[in-house]
């Protein structure tokens, strides 16, 4: 069953319950109402009745005249002898005489729903001073009011189909609204799945100010991100196969000139031996830098933050670069306990990548400040290098993007380092900004989250 279908059934049913519930519940007020009006009327009747004297004399009931003064049309009026004989009664309707003869002690009313045809009959006693002699029996025929009853019930079934037709009407015309942009996103849904594109939904239905529009606008801005990702990975293999294919070319040519001129000539095969191995390490190098890159991408799910000692991890990290690369990395840190909260691992990666880069370029000593600034841990790295042009300063962060290429071939960079440390720190919600001027050096100033222990 389709949601349409559910959906004009659930509220057709819903309304019918209303109405149905509805009409009921008038049908029996208006009922009980005219009931009880009707047994006013009768109960003033009776006080009339028993106004007369000789009604509490039983040796008058005998008389005929007795109670014609109050005969009138569908009416009953009877007196009841304790031993349950009618000793005298008026009636204009045969029903209303064939009610059983009941002799009761007390005042009593009932009513009787013959099929549709309605009797109301009232008892009340009568004394002789202090002592109840019989029982004075009033019978009214509800003709009138069985008969608006009738109708009335009537127009209430009439009312409740129109209602349940109008309902199913209305039903349609509203689920054809309500559906109609669900199934625009289904469609949307099945042209991504069969053609590969990105559809996104019409201004019509994301510019609604409710639970649909809202829908349509997350639907786009979910199709945006998937298309903007879709382009990101089209461009990351097409620059990884460019950046592949150079040194397998590299590797290719020197291979094939050691086979045909390398037996006899011992500088081109030296020359081609340096070469192959420089570009299989940058080959290398580049491998391990995507699968850097994957492993931060797979790992977006298991993240497992901990309290990680900022300046201890940076003093390690500075330590072994300075042996390494037999530099100075000098680090200062205003104080010794800042904590912040991340992974060790990926903190650490980070800190080798910014460090890595201030030691490739700069000759000069590299300044490492550590400090806090309220709920957040600043790490500032500064060299005194060749600095970077400001035109590039955008780009720093995108994948493969080099500033000078044939200095970052001659480093053995790969273009892959900034953008595996930004995707680092935004994972910790922190930031990373890059300010350089041309042989004037370039700072990075990075931002994390102190942990509560520090902050």
């Amino acid at each position: 069953m389709s949601l349409r279908t559910r959906l004009i059934l659930l509220s057709s049913l819903w309304i019918l319950l209303i109405v149905v519930v509805f009409n009921v519940s008038l049908y029996f007020y208006i009922s009980a109402s005219t009931t009880l009006n009707e047994t006013k009327l009768l109960w003033k009747k009776a006080q009339i009745i028993l106004r007369n004297p000789e009604i509490h004399d039983s040796s008058n009931w005998t008389k005929p005249e007795l109670l014609e003064d109050f005969k009138e049309p569908d009416m009953m009026v009877r007196i009841i002898a304790p031993n349950r004989d009618v000793v005298a009664g008026i009636s204009t309707h045969v029903q209303l005489s064939g009610y059983p003869v009941v002799f009761r002690s007390n005042y009593y009313t009932d009513m009787v729903n013959d099929f549709g045809f309605r009797m109301l009959f009232l008892q009340v006693p009568i004394y002789d001073d202090d002592r109840q002699i019989g029982q004075l029996e009033l019978g009214k025929a509800l003709n009138v009011v069985s008969e608006w009853m009738k109708q009335l019930g009537t127009g209430l079934v009439i009312a409740t189909g129109g209602v349940l037709a109008f309902a199913l009407i209305s039903g349609l015309v509203y689920t054809q609204i309500i559906i109609r942009p669900i199934r625009e996103l289904l469609e949307s849904m099945k042209a991504v799945r069969r053609n590969r594109t990105f559809v996104t939904l019409s201004p019509k239905i994301t510019s609604q100010k409710d639970e649909l529009g809202k829908l349509g606008q997350t639907f786009n801005e979910m199709i945006e991100a998937l298309r903007e990702h879709d382009e990101k990975q089209k461009q990351f293999v097409a620059d990884a196969s460019h950046e592949l294919r150079t040194p397998l070319t590299v590797i290719e040519s020197y291979t094939s000139l050691l086979r045909r001129w390398g037996a006899n000539d011992p500088a081109l095969r030296e020359e081609a031996l340096q070469a192959i191995q420089a570009e299989t390490s940058r080959l290398k190098g580049l491998i391990q830098a995507l699968l850097r890159l994957a492993e931060l991408e797979r790992m977006e799910a298991e993240i497992s933050f901990q309290p990680v000692e900022a300046v201890a991890l940076m003093r390690e990290t500075a330590g072994r670069l300075s042996v390494a690369f037999e530099r100075d990395l000098v680090v200062d840190a205003a104080d010794e306990r800042i904590v912040c909260w991340g992974e060790p691992e990926p903190l650490k990666q980070l800190f080798v990548i910014v460090l890595d880069n201030a030691v490739k370029y700069s000759r000069r000593p590299v300044r490492i400040r550590l400090s806090r600034e309220r709920s957040e841990a600043v790490i500032v790295v500064k060299d005194e290098g060749i600095g970077i042009p400001e035109a590039d300063i955008p780009h720093l962060f995108e994948r493969f993007y080099r500033v000078d290429k044939m200095r970052h071939r001659s480093s053995g960079g790969t273009g892959l380092g900034l953008s595996i440390a930004k995707q680092i720190v935004e994972r910790h919600n922190g930031s990373i900004r890059i300010r350089s001027r041309e042989t004037r050096g370039t700072e990075v100033e990075i931002r994390l989250p102190l942990a509560e222990e520090s902050s």
